[in-house]
């Protein structure tokens, strides 16, 4: 077996991973039944779905003699962006999820730092 081919199998699997790690992620988001709980369900995709799925590509180019310097670099910064971005994002999302103060599935874990954090009550006496 040559590297191309042990390299082709290899970039297959880390894709085929990531890919199951969407598939998990989806189904696991689709249980949910409120947005807190979503938002916390889309860390698998992002975190390690999406990097083994830009790592796989990159080793499916390395095995078959097609990876440049700069295409390394860009996986590279590729994978760093996707960690970065997609924690801000999760984390402004659970905070305008957990604003909107809408009702909560009962089988989520109660909010651990609300007693340090008191959220506005909207004014209802101007009718």
């Amino acid at each position: 077996m040559s590297w191309a081919d042990t390299g082709a199998i290899v970039a297959g699997l880390l894709m085929l991973l990531g890919s199951l790690f969407f598939a998990v992620t989806g189904i696991g988001v689709l249980r949910c039944r409120d947005a807190i709980s979503r938002v916390n369900n889309l860390s698998p995709a992002t975190a390690a779905g999406l990097p083994l799925i830009i790592i796989g590509a990159a080793v499916h180019d390395l095995a078959a003699g097609d990876l440049t310097l700069l295409d390394g670099v860009e996986a590279t910064l590729a994978v760093w962006a996707a960690l970065v971005v997609s924690s801000v994002a999760s984390n402004m999302l659970g905070r305008a999820a957990y604003r909107s103060q809408r009702q909560l599935d009962p089988r989520t874990v109660s909010n651990a730092l609300e007693p340090f954090e008191e959220l506005e009550q909207p004014d209802h006496d101007h009718t």
